[in-house]
């Protein structure tokens, strides 16, 4: 009975640097990619290029679309939206993608702890049970912070933290660190348009 506990622990164990450089190559080549383009393109066709974005879309289309991205398991990130809102003010946009961010981790926790037994939706919450509420259940709250920081899929980890049963009153507040960052990572790639 003893062992048991070590070997569940070694089971759950993480291999951080793994899923750190895993996670950061994506975030990498879509920054070398859009310093490159906006390289060859030059700023003023890029601040064309954002304002037409902004015109055709405008802030309600980039929250919406990050909050569908950290509300369901889908194969994009809210990443993507990092080159075209580079270009625009820090206040307007960290704020809306932060909370939209945000509000879709409420949502996908909400998802795996409510609506587990919905035919259609089940297996997504199945899914991310599977993957990690393993690490949810042994790292607990940690966990979900350093989904909201780090590169580890965060509606997954929510959905996976609303499948457990972890509570809503430390899973919601520990959402609020995906403004953060946002924040970062708008600066990062600021910082590359202002390289350019």
């Amino acid at each position: 009975m003893a062992d048991k506990p070590d070997n569940l622990s070694d089971e759950v164990h993480l291999n951080w640097g793994k899923i750190l450089t895993i996670g950061l190559i994506p975030i990498i080549l879509i920054f070398l990619g859009f310093y490159f383009v906006v390289k060859n393109i030059g700023t003023e066709n890029y601040d064309m290029i954002v304002s037409l974005v902004d015109e055709k879309f405008g802030m309600p289309g980039i929250f919406l679309y990050v909050f569908i991205v950290d509300t369901l398991i889908l194969p994009l990130s809210p990443d993507f939206v990092f080159p075209i809102v580079a270009g625009m003010p820090w206040y307007e946009v960290v704020p809306v993608i932060g909370l939209a961010s945000c509000l879709g981790g409420w949502v996908s926790y909400f998802i795996g702890r409510v609506l587990i037994r919905v035919p259609v939706i089940d297996k997504w919450v199945e899914k991310a049970k599977n993957k990690w509420g393993r690490y949810i259940s042994k790292y607990g709250i940690v966990f979900v912070i350093l989904s909201t920081l780090t590169p580890i899929p965060f509606s997954t980890v929510c959905m996976a933290a609303g499948a457990v049963q972890l509570s809503s009153r430390k899973v919601l507040p520990c959402c609020l660190f995906r403004i953060l960052r946002m924040a970062v990572y708008f600066c990062f790639f600021k910082a590359g348009l202002v390289l350019v």
